[in-house]
């Protein structure tokens, strides 16, 4: 004769009712997750160009300046689809082009829908405007940019610094900018052939910048930065807040031709050669920097009531 069965105890009955309300939770995430899915491929997908009008009313609220958008495309290869986005422009408050995306793309990923992120955000042959007026005040992409550090930034400038800088990847190809400084009187340095490319994974954000400048101030530079934000901080823009180290590269630099855009402490009156320079930065603020330069053909004015120093070479370390 069999011998009776007890009867669950309470700690298993309370295991077996955690696992199904988890497996029920599992699942119904999945199920949001499929209709999710299904609503941008067969929904928003084939009618993103209708959605065009309403998107740019959109963006314009959200950055503050006029946006429009030439057209709008979505296609899908398999499970992850993309968006494109052709000829994107951003007025300043006069009409003029600031800002000018000939061409984006946005991949979305299960992972990055679940987060409202894009997988990807990829950004071919930008042109960037920044100005700074006769006044003083700075303009980027046609909207004045306090540079005073106790104003933070506003409620929209967050919240697209926060999209920016949470995106997992964000890559701009073969870019320009243009800064034009009306106060100093300088002609309009434009950088031209500018590939960006920034990972946010976490607290941490990784930076690379290539670049080329005039002729006649050098040759193609490259910054690497590799930041982290603050362990409790809950905003990714607050970039004001983030601790790491920057590292600049310029093989060949014309640094008398320097002082026609920025004051550089001394009166050089020609030279050129490479830099390198290593700088740690805390709350925006550069706390040491390391500098390795080896210039040739230098002439530098120590007084204005002297003659000018001539050098054949300078090498040495700055820290």
């Amino acid at each position: 004769m069999d011998a009776p069965t007890s009867a669950p105890s309470l700690l298993l009955r309370a295991c077996a009712s955690l696992a199904r309300w988890a497996l029920g939770l599992l699942l119904g995430a999945w199920l949001l997750l499929v209709i999710a899915w299904g609503a941008i491929h067969l929904v928003i997908v084939p009618r993103i160009g209708e959605m065009r009008p309403h998107l740019e009313a959109i963006a314009s609220q959200a950055v503050g300046v006029p946006v429009r958008i030439g057209s709008i495309s979505a296609y899908s290869t398999g499970l992850i689809p993309a968006f494109e986005l052709i000829d994107v422009v951003l007025s300043d408050s006069q009409g003029r082009d600031a800002l000018r995306l000939p061409r984006v793309l946005m991949a979305v990923s299960p992972q990055s829908l679940l987060s409202l992120q894009f997988d990807q955000l990829y950004v071919d042959s930008p042109t960037l405007d920044i100005r700074r007026a006769t006044d003083g005040r700075r303009f980027v992409a046609g909207k004045e940019s306090s540079c005073d550090e106790s104003q933070g930034a506003g409620p929209a400038d967050q919240g697209v610094l926060d999209h920016i800088f949470s995106q997992p990847e964000f890559v701009i190809r073969h870019g320009a900018v243009r800064w034009t400084d009306e106060l100093r009187g300088a002609p309009t340095l434009a950088m031209r052939e500018l590939d960006f490319v920034m990972r946010n994974r976490g607290r941490r954000h990784d930076i690379r910048l290539d670049a080329s400048p005039p002729a006649a101030l050098g040759e193609r530079f490259t910054v690497l930065a590799r930041f982290e934000q603050p362990f409790l901080s809950m905003r990714e823009g607050r970039w004001r807040e983030w601790v790491g180290e920057v590292h600049a590269t310029f093989s060949h630099v014309e640094v008398a031709q320097l002082k026609r855009y920025a004051d550089i402490g001394v009166d050089l009156q020609r030279g050129r050669g490479a830099l390198r320079v290593w700088a740690d930065v805390r709350r925006a603020q550069v706390t040491s920097a390391t500098a390795d330069v080896a210039l040739a053909d230098v002439s530098v004015r120590l007084d204005p009531a002297l003659q000018p120093l001539e050098l054949t070479q300078l090498k040495g370390r700055l820290a």
